[in-house]
């Protein structure tokens, strides 16, 4: 016999959130494991009288507003595109338990893209300053 609540069909609203909880759990137990071990790494060179600058070169891999930016249009298109196939599957009656997913992608794009503009206009601010701060000791 089949459980009340999948006979139902109301499962279709929760298994998107229940993907995107194991999603969000899986990305977290990644991010602590790897600073634990940063935080390993550390403490074992400093018991070792290693200087930390020569444990591992900083590299910047871009503009800290490119990445935003970047970051934001995927989600933002991750939103729009699972509003787009949830509106199709359902023929314009999506339930809110599948639209609910696209709204945060969607949300979480916004909040990239606006993160991005307000990163390149004060790095642009900042590099205005400090030319200006050049010109003026240069004097």
């Amino acid at each position: 016999m089949v459980p009340q609540i999948l006979a139902s069909g109301a499962w279709v609203g929760i298994a998107p959130f229940v993907m995107i909880i194991a999603i969000v759990a899986i990305v977290g137990w990644y991010l602590l494991n790897k600073k634990r071990l940063e935080h390993q790494q550390i403490l074992a060179a400093i018991e070792k009288g290693i200087p930390l600058s020569e444990l591992r070169p900083v590299v910047k891999k871009g503009a800290d507003w490119i990445i935003s930016l970047t970051a934001g249009v995927a989600f933002l298109l991750m939103g729009i595109g699972m509003a787009i196939v949830s509106l199709i599957y359902f023929c314009g009656g999506a339930s809110f338990g599948l639209l609910m997913p696209s709204i945060v992608f969607f949300a979480i794009g916004t909040a990239g893209i606006i993160r991005g503009i307000l990163l390149r206009k004060a790095e642009k601010a900042l590099s205005a300053d400090e030319s200006a701060l050049d010109a003026n000791q240069g004097q």
